[in-house]
């Protein structure tokens, strides 16, 4: 073989190696030609978040409004975020003053008081659906839960039209209960609000 074949054959065989060397780095390769490294790239953008875009979703939570630590780490837990991360992040925010739900309870609570006139039976169950507890509120005056029950209990009344009084009551009793007030003080809004004069039954 003559020393320019010899050569050729040499070249011939480096490339071949070199092609050898280039695939092994590159992993095997799928049948749509794409490679594992490919592939453990597109399983690196897809890791969850972490702490800075963690806190960046909670931040934008509470700007659209007020929110428990509940409720956010149940909106992180949405996006994918470790629970590790999530309990960093939720943390910070409580030492920061943005996240507290003690005061959010109370807020709340005063809300659904005065704008929605629920018993405290309906107040706590609201406060337990979005995680907050109920323990940290003061003990309600009974006077302004009743207050609240007949304010309630009027206002429902001039939505039934001509009902006789045994329906009426019924359901009015019902509408009560649901928004949490306690028998005594249905019974005292039924009582209170009975249309003065003549009763249809």
């Amino acid at each position: 073989m003559s020393d320019p074949d010899r050569l050729a054959g040499v070249v011939e065989l480096s490339a071949w190696i070199a092609g050898r060397d280039d695939d092994d780095a590159r992993g095997p390769v799928r049948k749509d030609g794409a490679s594992a490294a490919s592939d453990l790239g597109a399983d690196a953008a897809l890791e969850s978040p972490d702490e800075d875009a963690a806190r960046s979703i909670a931040l934008r939570a509470l700007g659209r409004k007020a929110a428990s630590r509940h409720e956010l780490d149940r909106a992180l837990e949405r996006r994918e975020v470790e629970p590790e991360v999530r309990e960093a992040v939720l943390d910070r925010l409580e030492q920061e003053g943005l996240v507290d739900d003690a005061q959010l309870a109370h807020d709340l609570a005063e809300r659904l008081r005065e704008r929605k006139h629920l018993g405290e039976r309906g107040v706590a169950a609201e406060l337990r659906r979005r995680g907050l507890d109920p323990d940290v509120l003061d003990r309600p005056d009974d006077g302004d839960e009743l207050e609240r029950a007949v304010e309630a209990a009027a206002d429902r009344r001039r939505r039934m039209g001509g009902l006789d009084d045994e329906t009426a009551e019924r359901r009015l009793a019902g509408f009560l209960q649901r928004r949490g007030f306690g028998g005594g003080a249905v019974r005292i809004a039924i009582e209170r609000t009975r249309p003065r004069g003549p009763r249809f039954r």
